[in-house]
C-alpha cells in the first residue's frame, strides 16, 4: 500500500499526459491556452501529490521517494509548468497542440523516475523516456528545416549518449555484479578498496553519458545548435528541466554508488568543471544569436554547478543543497530568458541579438525583465543568481577545491561582459522602429513568473535552502543504511 501511494503523483502524471493528447480531439485544440493552462495545474497538482506521498523504496530498490527526489520533481514540475503557460501563444497555427503538450508531460515524467532511480537500469530508462519524448518535441515544427535539423542531431546525440550510459552500466554491472547503487558500493568494499581499471570504464561511461545532458564541455557541441534550432518552449525545458535531471542522477550515482571511491571520480568531475566554465564563457562573447548566447551561458553554468559536486566529495551536504537551490533558480532564470527570445521571435522574427534594439522604448515592461535575467544569470546582487553562485562556490571552497572556485569566479567576472552587452544592446541602442510590441498574454505570464521567481529566491532564499537540506540529509540517510544495515 505504501508503494502505491508513493507512486500517486506517477500515475496522475501518465493521467494528465493521456488526457492533454485526448483533448486535442476535440474542437478546444483551436485554443491552446486551455490546454497549456490544464498542463501547468496539473503540474502543480502532481507537485502537491509528490509532497505528500510518504517516502518509500520503490520496486526492490530500484528507485526511492526520498526528499532528494522529491526536490528536483519540484524543478521539473515547476518547469513544466512556467513553460506550459508560455507556450501557449506559441505557434497558434500549428495543428496537434495537445500532442506536444502531452508529450512534454511525459518527458517530465521520465526525469522523475530519474531523480529516484537507485539503479543503473531505472536511471536508463528514465532518461531514455525524456530523450525520446525531447527528439519529438524539438523537431515538432516539421516545416521548418531548422526544427528538423535540431531533432536529427539530438537523435544522434541521444543515441550516443544512452549508448555510452548503458555500456558502462554493463561494465559495472560485470565487475560488481549488479546495477543497484547499494549493491555497488557494498561490492566495492566499505573501506573504498578494491576499484579495477574494468570499473574505471563503465564510470567513465555513464559519466560521459549524463554529460551530454547536462551540455557539459566537451559533451556540449549539439546544445547551441539543438537549443537555436528547436522551438523556443522547448528549448526552455530542455536547457533546465532535463539539465537538472543530468545533475540528479550524476549525484545520486557518485555520492551513493561510489561513496568510497570519491579519488577516482573527482578528477574527472574537476576537468568537466573546468572545461564548462572556460568554454562556456569565453565562447559565448562572440555570439550574436540570442539562443546561441543562451545555450553557451547553460554550459558555463553547468560548470558552476559542477564546481559544488567536484566539493561533494570532502563536503556533501553544502554541495548537494547548493546544486538543488541552483536548480531552482536556474529555471526561473532561463526559462524566462528563452521566454523574452519566443516573444521577441515572434514579434520582430529574429532570434538575434540586434533584435532588442531601443527595447526599452518599445516594451519597457519586457526590457527590465530582460535585465533581471541577464544580471541574475550574471550573478549580481540582490538577484537569485549571486546568491545561487555564492552557495555553489562556497560549496567548492568547503570542499577543498579552492583553485576551481578561483578560476570560477574569474571567468564570472568575463561573463558579465557579454550579458551587459545585451542589455546595452535593449536599453543604449535606438529601435529599427518605435512601433510598440504586442506580446501575447501567455508569454507575459510565463516571464512575469520567471521574474518574480528570480527577485524572490535572491532576497529571500531560505525556503529553497530548506528544500536542498532535506535532499542533503536524504542522500545522507540512504548512505547511513548501506554503512550500517
Amino acid at each position: 500500500m505504501m508503494e502505491l501511494r508513493a507512486l500517486v503523483p506517477h500515475m496522475t502524471m501518465v493521467v494528465l499526459g493521456v488526457l492533454v493528447i485526448a483533448l486535442d480531439l476535440l474542437p478546444i485544440r483551436r485554443r491552446p491556452c486551455c490546454l497549456g493552462a490544464l498542463t501547468a495545474l496539473g503540474a502543480m497538482a502532481v507537485l502537491y501529490l509528490d509532497w505528500m506521498a510518504p517516502p518509500t523504496v520503490l520496486w526492490n530498490g530500484l528507485a526511492v521517494t526520498d526528499g532528494f527526489a522529491k526536490a528536483f520533481d519540484s524543478v521539473f514540475l515547476v518547469s513544466l509548468a512556467v513553460v506550459s503557460i508560455g507556450a501557449a501563444g506559441w505557434k497558434r497555427h500549428a495543428d496537434h497542440e495537445g500532442e506536444a503538450f502531452g508529450v512534454l508531460v511525459f518527458a517530465t515524467l521520465g526525469l522523475m523516475l530519474a531523480s529516484s532511480a537507485k539503479s543503473l537500469l531505472m536511471l536508463y530508462v528514465g532518461i531514455e523516456l525524456t530523450t525520446i519524448c525531447l527528439m519529438g518535441l524539438v523537431g515538432f515544427n516539421k516545416s521548418e528545416k531548422r526544427s528538423a535539423e535540431a531533432a536529427v542531431k539530438l537523435f544522434v546525440v541521444g543515441a550516443v549518449a544512452s549508448a555510452l550510459t548503458l555500456y558502462g552500466a554493463g561494465v559495472i554491472y560485470g565487475v560488481t555484479g549488479s546495477t543497484e547503487y547499494d549493491r555497488i558500493v557494498t561490492a566495492l568494499g566499505v573501506g573504498g578498496t578494491g576499484f579495477p581499471w574494468a570499473l574505471w570504464l563503465g564510470v567513465a561511461c555513464v559519466v560521459a553519458g549524463v554529460g551530454f545532458k547536462v551540455s557539459a564541455a566537451p559533451f556540449h557541441l549539439w546544445a547551441p545548435d539543438v537549443y537555436e534550432g528547436s522551438p523556443t518552449p522547448i528549448t526552455a525545458f530542455l536547457s533546465t528541466a532535463s539539465k537538472a535531471g543530468g545533475f540528479a542522477a550524476l549525484i545520486r550515482f557518485l555520492l551513493v554508488a561510489l561513496e568510497n571511491s570519491t579519488d577516482r571520480w573527482l578528477p574527472v568531475i574537476l576537468l568537466l568543471a573546468l572545461a564548462s566554465m572556460t568554454v562556456g564563457n569565453l565562447v559565448a562573447i562572440v555570439q550574436t544569436n540570442f539562443k546561441r548566447l543562451l545555450a553557451y551561458s547553460g554550459i558555463a553554468q553547468a560548470g558552476y554547478m559542477l564546481v559544488a559536486l567536484a566539493g561533494a566529495a570532502s563536503a556533501p551536504d553544502l554541495a548537494i543543497s547548493s546544486i538543488v537551490m541552483y536548480a531552482f533558480l536556474y529555471a526561473f532564470t532561463n526559462i524566462g530568458g528563452f521566454m523574452l527570445a519566443q516573444a521577441i521571435g515572434d514579434t520582430v522574427g529574429s532570434d538575434d541579438i540586434s533584435a532588442l534594439r531601443g527595447l526599452h522604448r518599445r516594451s519597457p515592461i519586457l526590457a527590465f525583465a530582460t535585465l533581471v535575467v541577464l544580471f541574475s544569470l550574471g550573478g549580481i546582487p540582490p538577484l537569485a543568481g549571486f546568491v545561487g553562485k555564492l552557495y555553489l562556490f562556497a560549496a567548492g571552497w568547503d570542499g577543498g577545491q579552492k583553485w576551481l572556485v578561483g578560476v570560477g569566479a574569474g571567468l564570472s567576472v568575463i561573463a558579465l561582459y557579454y550579458y551587459l552587452r545585451v542589455a546595452l544592446v535593449a536599453y543604449i541602442m535606438d529601435p529599427i522602429t518605435d512601433t510598440p510590441l504586442r506580446i501575447g498574454r501567455p508569454v507575459v505570464v510565463a516571464v512575469a513568473v520567471c521574474v518574480i521567481g528570480t527577485i524572490a529566491i535572491g532576497v529571500y532564499p531560505r525556503p529553497w535552502i530548506e528544500v536542498g537540506e532535506r535532499a542533503s540529509r536524504a542522500i545522507e540517510d540512504g548512505r547511513r543504511v548501506v554503512r550500517h544495515p
